[in-house]
C-alpha cells in the first residue's frame, strides 16, 4: 500500500482487547474501587472501541494507550456520578488476580498488603497518584504518561519519584516497611 506510514500498525478489535484490557480495567478501577462497577465500565469502553475502530485501528500505540485511558477514567467518572450512593468495595485491589494455588497464610499476607498499598494510594494527591497508577497498573510508559497527561517527561519521572517516596512514607505508617 503506498504511502502507508508502517509505525502506525492495523489492529482488530481481539489484538486490542488483548493488549489493552489490563489498561482500561485498571484506569477505571483507579476511578470506581468497586469490581463489578469496573468490569461494566471497561465492557463499555470496548463498545465504544468497537464503534470507533476505523478511526482508532491506525492509531501509533503510544496515541491508543492515550485514548483508551482517558475514555476508560471518563467512562468511569461517569459511572460514579450515576451511582445514586457510593459503594465501596471491601474487596482489596488486586484480589481478583490472587493465586488460589498459594497457601492461605500467603494469600492473607497478599490481600492486606494489597489493602494497605490501595489505602496508601487513597490518601496520596491525584498528582502523584495518577501517575503511579498508569506505570504500575495501566503499564503504560513514561513517554505515553506524559502525552497523557500533557506534561513533560522530566515532570512524570519528578512526580512518580516523588510519588514512591509518599507511598512509602504512608505503608511505614501502616507498619509496613516498604522500599
Amino acid at each position: 500500500m503506498e504511502g502507508f506510514d508502517c509505525n502506525m500498525p492495523e489492529r482488530d478489535f481481539d489484538s486490542i482487547y488483548r493488549d489493552y484490557s489490563r489498561l482500561v480495567y485498571w484506569a477505571a478501577y483507579r476511578v470506581l474501587s468497586d469490581k463489578e462497577l469496573t468490569e461494566d465500565v471497561t465492557q463499555n469502553v470496548f463498545i465504544t472501541v468497537l464503534r470507533n475502530m476505523e478511526s482508532i485501528a491506525a492509531l501509533p500505540d503510544a496515541q491508543l494507550k492515550g485514548w483508551l485511558y482517558r475514555v476508560s477514567v471518563n467512562a468511569a467518572l461517569d459511572a460514579k456520578r450515576k451511582q445514586s450512593k457510593e459503594v465501596l468495595s471491601d474487596e482489596p485491589v488486586g484480589a481478583e488476580v490472587a493465586d488460589d494455588s498459594a497457601p492461605p497464610e500467603e494469600q492473607t499476607v497478599k490481600k492486606l498488603m494489597y489493602a494497605a498499598v490501595r489505602g496508601a494510594l487513597g490518601e496520596m494527591d491525584e498528582v502523584y497518584r495518577e501517575p503511579l497508577m498508569m506505570y504500575y497498573y495501566s503499564e503504560m510508559s513514561v513517554s505515553e504518561i506524559a502525552e497523557t497527561l500533557d506534561i513533560s517527561e522530566g515532570t512524570v519521572k519528578s512526580r512518580m519519584s516523588r510519588g514512591r517516596k509518599i507511598l512509602a512514607k504512608h505503608l511505614r505508617a501502616r507498619g509496613i516497611d516498604y522500599e
